[in-house]
């Protein structure tokens, strides 16, 4: 009966990753079954997006719920300085060491999962984190059936109002003065829309505000979201001044 049992369990670990690309090496292999066993996960499907560091997996449980599967490279030289710019510079790992690759996007994974924590649990709009197993990063999946919502430049004219603006900047103030967090690439990039309200991702390099870079990404951020919907012809407030607002209200010291 042992034997079936480990049988059984070997072939649904091998239909659960059919469809994802072969580049995963056989360690992260090993902790997407692990992860997928404690989340009851049925199948994998191929990645819905793809970025410098990281793709995105959708994947769906035994009970028909969806998850998002973020795995990030292992061997990701290209962004390693970047992560290491935002990963170390964060006051919250100072003494933080990464001797190999896979430790570093092992801290970078757990970054994410708390940033996503601490603005989920402050009312900011993202995708609520479910597990983080070394450099794999299981959420909330945004949108229908596997089929991820449309990021922010995705939308179609008629779709990009000032309500939309709104609710964006409404995000940006609950990140900044209720988790005291700062996203620092804030743009259309990141922001899904997903049944007329918009959710911020890619939140790994997000920094407190006690960052020594705050004020420099904040105004980068409210500038970003300004010059999107602004070339749509959307009227938007001033980011100096919404900048000043915001710090006036969560600037260290005060």
């Amino acid at each position: 009966m042992k034997k079936v049992g480990k049988e059984e369990k070997r072939r649904k670990d091998e239909d659960l990753f059919k469809v994802v690309d072969s580049t995963i090496d056989t360690r992260t292999y090993l902790n997407i079954i692990k992860i997928s066993r404690r989340l009851n996960l049925k199948k994998i499907f191929g990645a819905i997006s793809s970025g410098k560091e990281a793709k995105v997996y959708p994947a769906v449980t035994y009970d028909g719920s969806w998850v998002a599967l973020k795995i990030y490279y292992v061997s990701t030289a290209q962004s390693k300085r970047a992560i290491e710019k935002y990963m170390f510079s964060d006051p919250r790992f100072e003494g933080a060491k990464a001797t190999s690759s896979r430790k570093l996007l092992t801290l970078w994974a757990r970054k994410e999962y708390g940033n996503l924590e601490q603005m989920y649990n402050n009312g900011v709009r993202v995708p609520r984190p479910i597990a983080v197993l070394e450099n794999i990063l299981a959420m909330e999946f945004i949108g229908e059936e596997g089929t991820r919502a449309p990021m922010l430049y995705e939308l179609p004219e008629d779709e990009i109002t000032a309500d939309l603006y709104a609710d964006v900047m409404l995000q940006i103030e609950s990140m900044v003065t209720r988790a005291k967090l700062i996203h620092g690439d804030l743009s259309e990039y990141n922001v899904m829309v997903y049944q007329g309200k918009c959710y911020i991702i890619d939140v790994g390099q997000a920094v407190p505000i006690t960052h020594e870079n705050a004020e420099e990404l904040l105004m980068r951020d409210l500038k970003n979201v300004s010059r999107f919907f602004e070339s749509h012809g959307i009227e938007v407030r001033d980011p100096e001044r919404v900048f000043y607002e915001l710090w006036e209200e969560v600037k260290p010291g005060t």
